[in-house]
């Protein structure tokens, strides 16, 4: 009832606080959209300020300074005490398994893939009836360009821990695969936020239904992540010039140490509206950034455009070099 999920109970510590605690399990009701997000990242700020030993607020201000960092203006500041916060909830209780898994999602966005990949396939063998593991191993596995591994791992998630919204971004594994129907399952985990429309855009332009993106598209904040401006100009609600601007400002760009999977979108929306320069420069952009996108290169509806010329065929080259690490591994 309170969205926590169904891992089992953290025991390795206890509230000390009422006031604490009362903060803590407040802060579990407010939405993870960018201003409810700030007003629970004050309330779990204040709770572990009142009592430092409860490992679970520890945790759920990780994941909040995470959502900070990524939908709103926390930035890289925000991104850095998101770990920080995760591994002072991993000091104090060694068996959070998503302060555990958040620190792998962390480095496999960062572009850490090999370690990221070692220890995700690690924490499932240690916990295999963890859905977070699981969900762990498929944000390694989208990265490293094994979408059929990822779907497995999601599916195998899912089912251990039916609605938890944090396996919202499996959504992107279904997508990439051309899978659209099974895309919207994972959206439907977080309906009505602000995460949920900016997929759906996607998902509806993936099955053609232009009008319908162009309206929920109104709904999308104009915040940094969602990349509204090319949207909407990939949409034609902006003028003609205002895609080329953006193409040209794409293309010239370099990579600054964010998510390479934001990349790797911005790449496939320019693509589909036919910027090829411009989208062959994201793509090797964030393969170059350890995105290995194998088989997302082989399967997004969006590249369509892009698979006959010749940068097309250096882009797949590229990506199987990138994963031939963990395909060591043995996968």
């Amino acid at each position: 009832m309170l969205g926590v999920g169904s891992e089992p109970a953290d025991t390795g510590t206890h509230p000390t606080n009422q006031v604490a605690y009362d903060l803590y399990l407040h802060s579990i009701e407010v939405s993870h959209d960018e201003k409810p997000n700030k007003r629970a990242i004050a309330m779990l700020e204040r709770a572990v300020g009142l009592d430092p030993t409860y490992a679970p607020a520890w945790q759920a201000l990780g994941i909040r300074y995470y959502f900070d960092s990524l939908y709103s203006s926390g930035g890289e500041e925000a991104f850095q005490k998101s770990n920080a916060t995760f591994e002072r909830a991993l000091a104090l209780d060694p068996n959070l398994i998503l302060a555990a898994g958040q620190l792998i999602n962390h480095r496999v966005e960062r572009g850490d893939l090999t370690k990221a990949f070692k220890e995700a396939r690690a924490l499932v063998k240690r916990r295999p009836q963890s859905a977070l593991a699981h969900f762990s191993l498929a944000y390694a596995d989208r990265y490293a360009g094994l979408l059929e591994d990822s779907s497995r791992e999601c599916d195998a998630a899912l089912r251990l821990d039916p609605g938890n919204y944090l396996f919202r971004s499996c959504a992107w594994t279904f997508l990439y695969l051309g899978q659209p129907e099974r895309a919207r399952e994972y959206v439907q985990l977080d309906t009505g936020s602000e995460w949920a429309n900016w997929v759906t855009v996607s998902i509806l332009v993936e099955e053609g239904k232009l009008k319908d993106a162009r309206d929920v598209l109104k709904k999308v904040p104009a915040t940094a992540r969602y990349h509204r401006d090319l949207a909407e100009a990939v949409l034609g609600l902006r003028p003609p010039a205002e895609l080329d601007r953006i193409a040209q400002e794409n293309t010239t760009s370099l990579a600054v140490g964010d998510d390479p999977e934001n990349s790797y979108y911005q790449g496939s929306l320019l693509a589909y509206a036919g910027k090829k320069d411009a989208a062959v420069h994201m793509l090797r952009m964030a393969i170059e950034q350890n995105y290995c996108s194998y088989s997302a290169l082989e399967n997004d509806p969006l590249l369509d455009k892009l698979r006959a010329t010749p940068e097309f065929a250096e882009l797949l080259k590229a990506a199987r070099f990138c994963q031939e690490p963990l395909l060591a591994e043995g996968r």
